[in-house]
């Protein structure tokens, strides 16, 4: 029978994602929800750096030109 202790743990945001949803929060924010913030602010930045890389996509040659 498993027990929640044969998972393994989640991975931990990226430390510059952890550092910026720290200044966010208050200092008393539980540790979880920094991390919740955090994967939020690492999300948001791979989807903005995705779109920069999209916006040099030409599309007449279904690709980067």
């Amino acid at each position: 029978m498993a027990t929640p202790y044969d998972e393994p743990a989640p991975p931990a945001p990226p430390g510059w994602a952890l550092e910026q949803a720290t200044d966010e929060l208050d200092a008393d924010t539980d540790p979880a929800e920094v991390a919740t913030r955090a994967w939020e602010i690492a999300r948001a930045e791979e989807e903005r750096a995705g779109e920069r890389h999209d916006e040099y996509d030409d599309p007449d040659s279904g690709g980067e030109g």
